[in-house]
């Protein structure tokens, strides 16, 4: 055997192994360690985990009160699996921006200055971010993903400063892991009342197109914009179902939410002449025809007729974790029979603000793949 072919032998197989081998075996040789630490060997490592990872290695994030729980995305499974409580007195756990690759992006507090932790929970490595200083009374937007190009996660910060009565800064800042710094990427001047965000925290499509909802008061209709991550810069944004931009469209029917169900986006709107919420999908990412009706629930079946939206579809049923916003109730829907059960999760933070997020456990990516080595790495305080 040659040794082109034992070399590509070494690298089948370490693709294969769990991130805490990987982490071993660096220690084993220094070849080794500098095959692992490569990009290549990172670009082919996360192209295998992404092929090879499937919807029974998800788990479910709850996060509130300063504490994230982890639980298997299981109608009988229940207990959490992992908890991460911050120890630190001077800073705390303000909510989690979003995950990409089986990391997890989180917003510490620390008077009026935010820092940012990514945090690996296979290996308890975490990154601790600079802060940003946020000026009060400011609507943040918040995102986090990869850029696949050059190999780099980015958290997005986007928030609008009123200039006057009429009009407002809108500006986009980036960080980049790999470069350990922050910059801004786009500052342009809006009329006050145009495009409000919708929702907070960015919802990630392909690990590197980030979406939130804006309100345009003028014309009372929402819209998706779509930041790429890669490109750092805002695009196209996406069209929601056809029938929200007919004219003719019952005005007893508005849209109440959105976000992101089995990689697809979803948007949720609530019928009062049917007395229902209907879920649709977007199937097929950025094509408008592709909006489905994933389910359609009776009112009376949400406490006090609140909002619902999916969470997650379980694939080994027809059950969907569903949710309703603000009090934070989860359930179990039959798509079949229509039934629902409640669904428990125990240690659950108790909070009306509860964030649900899906974590992909790809493995968990290693720090030392995508960093500058002068950029130290810690154990996690989590």
């Amino acid at each position: 055997m040659t040794t082109l072919e034992m070399e590509f032998i070494v690298v089948e197989i370490l693709t294969r192994l769990p991130v805490k081998t990987l982490i071993r075996l660096k220690s084993v040789c220094k070849s080794l360690n500098s095959l692992i630490s490569s990009r290549d060997f990172t670009r082919l490592y996360l192209s295998h985990q992404s092929l090879t990872s499937s919807a029974a290695d998800n788990r479910l994030i709850l996060a509130g009160n300063g504490r994230i729980n982890c639980y298997q995305l299981d109608p009988h499974a229940t207990t959490s699996t992992t908890t991460f409580v911050y120890d630190e007195t001077s800073a705390s756990i303000s909510s989690i921006i979003g995950t990409s690759n089986g990391l997890l992006c989180i917003r510490l507090t620390r008077g009026n200055f935010s820092e940012y932790c990514i945090l690996n929970p296979t290996t308890r490595i975490n990154r601790c971010i600079p802060a940003l200083h946020e000026k009060h009374g400011v609507v943040h937007n918040y995102g986090f993903g990869f850029d696949h190009e050059n190999l780099d996660y980015i958290i997005v910060v986007v928030f609008d400063y009123r200039n006057n009565c009429a009009v407002k800064t809108r500006i986009t800042s980036v960080y980049s892991l790999n470069k350990n710094s922050w910059r801004v990427v786009n500052e342009i001047a809006v009329a006050t009342d145009s495009m409000q965000a919708f929702r907070r925290y960015g919802v990630l499509i392909d690990n590197n197109l980030l979406h939130w909802m804006f309100l345009i008061p003028a014309l009372h209709k929402h819209r998706i914009g779509c930041f790429d991550i890669c490109k750092k810069k805002w695009t196209d944004g996406v069209l929601l179902p056809r029938f929200y931009y007919d004219p003719t469209w019952r005005k007893k029917s508005y849209l109440v939410d959105f976000g992101l169900v089995d990689d697809c986006l979803f948007s949720t709107f609530k019928d009062e002449i049917e007395n229902r919420y209907h879920v649709w999908v977007m199937k097929e990412y950025g094509v408008q025809d592709s909006w489905v009706m994933l389910l359609s629930i009776p009112i009376s079946n949400c406490i006090d007729g609140e909002v619902i939206n999916p969470v997650a579809c379980c694939q080994s049923s027809d059950m969907v974790l569903l949710r309703q916003r603000y009090t934070s109730r989860f359930f179990w829907y039959n798509k079949v029979d229509g039934g629902i059960s409640e669904a428990k999760f125990d240690g659950a933070p108790n909070s009306q603000n509860i964030q649900v997020y899906i974590y992909i456990c790809v493995a968990g990516v290693l720090f030392t793949f995508l960093v500058d080595n002068s950029l130290s790495t810690s154990r996690s305080s989590l």
